[in-house]
């Protein structure tokens, strides 16, 4: 089987839209990552991460309508159609990027993502590896009562998109990303003007430590529940998991009913890559 076969279509987004333009895309589409179009030419890709990690360590004044989404886009990795999925994941891993575009020069045709890779797992790899073969043990975390201010911090300390957050007895009850974040700013942003200094003031207040992000709490934000498996259940029942609640990632149960760690498409990945 070919990556053409698994893939999916691209959405676009042009090349003189705003980091807002692309934030309520994503939030509107349910998707992570946008091919950047210009004149019908293909010149660039941005992701959820790559907005999220901008977004919240930009320094400047700037409100976010006033800056362009190629400020932080990034080159498209093309591939062949012909590879196979497990080279592809091969290719992801040794990159360290989420997706391959299927195409050349300036055309994509069809874009392969981590979600793929699950779903060709999930079909074709039953009963083959139990989750704990590749579930990640390591995992950051916070708490309830944290300030927000220092759960961003952690988030761009870290580099990563998603936090588990846990109460006083250290049980995970939630989860903060960067799309919750998102949804707050426009939310906020936009009970005034959307476009200009209070846009902004919400974008930096998430960062301070006497306003917005000291006031606001881990519990405040976070999405509450979270979809879990057990440590010893087939990898490709949780790929399904993953995918009918259209999630990254999962909570992983030892017999004890505890914590153990978390299963991600990234995980799912570098177990079809090996």
């Amino acid at each position: 089987m070919s990556i053409f076969e698994i893939s999916s279509k691209p959405i676009s987004i042009i090349k003189n839209s705003t980091i807002s333009d692309a934030i309520i895309m994503l939030l509107n589409t349910k998707i992570s990552r946008l091919i950047v179009n210009d004149g019908g030419k293909h010149i660039g890709i941005i992701t959820e991460k790559d907005i999220g990690l901008f977004l919240f360590s930009e320094s400047s004044k700037r409100g976010l309508e006033e800056i362009p989404i190629t400020e932080i886009m990034r080159p498209i990795e093309f591939v062949q159609e012909d590879i196979s999925p497990e080279n592809a994941a091969k290719t992801m891993i040794e990159k360290g990027i989420s997706s391959l575009s299927i195409g050349e020069k300036q055309e994509v045709r069809a874009i392969l993502t981590k979600s793929d890779l699950v779903r060709y797992f999930a079909a074709t790899f039953p009963e083959k590896n139990k989750v704990v073969d590749f579930m990640t043990h390591d995992y950051e975390f916070t708490h309830t009562a944290a300030p927000l201010y220092k759960v961003v911090r952690k988030m761009l300390e870290k580099k990563i998109s998603r936090i588990i957050v846990k109460n006083q007895q250290e049980e995970p009850i939630g989860i903060i990303s960067f799309r919750d974040l998102f949804r707050i700013s426009i939310e906020l942003g936009s009970e005034d003007d959307f476009s200009g200094r209070n846009f902004d003031n919400v974008r930096r207040g998430f960062l301070s430590e006497d306003g917005f992000g000291d006031i606001s709490l881990a519990r405040d934000v976070m999405s509450r529940g979270l979809i879990t498996v057990r440590f010893n259940e087939d990898l490709a029942k949780a790929c399904n998991i993953l995918l009918e609640n259209n999630v990254s990632g999962l909570v992983v149960l030892d017999g004890n009913n505890s914590l153990a760690g978390v299963i991600s498409k990234s995980d799912v990945t570098k177990a079809l890559a090996s």
